[in-house]
C-alpha cells in the first residue's frame, strides 16, 4: 500500500536526517508546556474541589447563582493540558524517551499537528466559546451541552486524518507540502497542517472576539468587563501569531531557518491563550464564588438584625 505524501516525506526525512539534538528553544518549549499542563491540572483540581464542597452546606447557594458550567470548564482544562502534552511530540526529548528507531524519528512530527491542532486546540476554543455564550445567556446549560465540544473537533480531526491516510496515488499534492523535518532533524510544520490551522483560527477568532464583546456589553461591573477585554488581548490576539509562526516554517526554506525557534514562537502564542482562558474562565469564577460565600453570612446576619429591629 502506497503511503501518503506526508507519511512518505516523514520516512524519507528519517533516512536522510540525523536524530535532532535538543537546543535552547526546545528546553524553553518543554518548560512552557510543563507550566500549561500544571495549570490545567490545578484548574481541574480547584474546580472539582469547589463543586464537591458546593454540594454540601452554604456553598451550594453560591453554585446555584449561575449556570452549571462544570463540564465545559473541565473540558477546557483537559484540552489545554492535551495541547501541552502534544507539544512533546515535536521535541527531541520524546524521541529519546520513546526509543524510536533512527528512521522513524520524524514520524512524531506528523502526529504533533494531528493531536495538537486536530483535537486539542479545536476542543479548547470550542470550550471557551461555549463558556462565553453561556455567560451571556445566563441560562443553565443541559448536561449534554458538553457533547458539542468534541463534535466541534470532529471536522478538523477528520481533515488531518484524511491527509495522513490518503495515498499519494489517489490525491497528489502540488509541490512539497509536508515538510516533516528540517535538515537537522527538527520538526517543521507541514503546509497542509498550517492550512487547516489557518481555517481553525479564521473560524474561531471572529466568534470569540464577538462573544467577548457581548460579555463586556452585559457585564455588571468594571471587573467583569476587564476580564472580557483581557480574553481578547491574551486569548484571541495570540492566535494569528501562532498561525503566522507555524505557517512560515512550511513556506520558507527550512534549510536556512531554524524551525525549533519558529515553532517555539507558535507554541508560546497558544500557551498564552491557554493560560489566559484557564485563569479567567476557570480559576477566577471559583475565586469569586468563594469570596461571595464569605460575604453571604454577613448579609444573612444583617437581614436577621433588621427583622429583630422591625419587631
Amino acid at each position: 500500500m502506497q503511503a501518503s505524501v506526508p507519511v512518505e516525506e516523514a520516512l524519507v526525512a528519517g533516512k536522510i536526517t540525523p536524530p535532532p539534538v535538543a537546543g535552547g528553544a526546545d528546553f524553553v518549549a518543554a518548560a512552557a508546556a510543563a507550566f500549561v499542563a500544571a495549570l490545567a491540572v490545578a484548574a481541574s483540581f480547584v474546580l472539582v474541589s469547589f463543586d464537591a464542597r458546593a454540594r454540601q452546606g452554604r456553598l451550594r447557594r453560591v453554585l446555584d447563582l449561575g449556570s452549571s458550567l462544570r463540564g465545559p470548564r473541565l473540558l477546557l482544562a483537559f484540552f489545554a493540558g492535551l495541547l501541552a502534552v502534544a507539544e512533546a511530540l515535536r521535541l527531541p526529548f520524546f524521541g529519546r524517551a520513546a526509543m524510536l528507531p533512527p528512521r522513524r524519528h520524524a514520524m512524531p512530527c506528523l502526529a504533533y499537528p494531528l493531536v495538537a491542532h486536530g483535537i486539542a486546540e479545536p476542543g479548547m476554543l470550542a470550550s471557551v466559546l461555549l463558556l462565553l455564550r453561556a455567560s451571556v445567556g445566563g441560562a443553565r446549560l443541559p448536561a449534554t451541552s458538553a457533547v458539542a465540544v468534541p463534535l466541534a473537533c470532529l471536522p478538523f480531526l477528520t481533515a488531518h486524518v484524511l491527509v495522513l491516510a490518503t495515498p499519494a496515488a489517489v490525491l497528489a499534492y502540488p509541490g512539497q507540502l509536508a515538510h516533516a523535518a528540517d535538515s537537522a532533524g527538527h520538526c517543521a510544520y507541514p503546509t497542509y497542517a498550517a492550512t487547516l490551522l489557518l481555517a481553525l483560527v479564521a473560524i474561531y477568532v471572529p466568534l470569540l472576539a464577538t462573544a467577548c464583546w457581548d460579555v463586556a456589553a452585559v457585564a455588571i461591573n468594571r471587573r467583569l468587563r476587564a476580564r472580557a477585554y483581557a480574553l481578547v488581548t491574551f486569548a484571541v490576539a495570540p492566535l494569528p501569531v501562532q498561525v503566522l509562526a507555524l505557517g512560515l516554517t512550511s513556506v520558507w526554506d527550512i534549510h536556512q531557518y531554524t524551525s525549533p525557534t519558529v515553532g517555539l514562537v507558535g507554541f508560546l502564542a497558544v500557551a498564552v491563550a491557554a493560560e489566559a482562558t484557564l485563569i479567567i474562565l476557570v480559576m477566577l469564577p471559583v475565586h469569586d464564588a468563594l469570596v461571595l460565600d464569605d460575604q453571604l453570612p454577613a448579609v444573612a446576619t444583617a437581614s436577621e438584625d433588621a427583622r429583630d429591629l422591625a419587631r
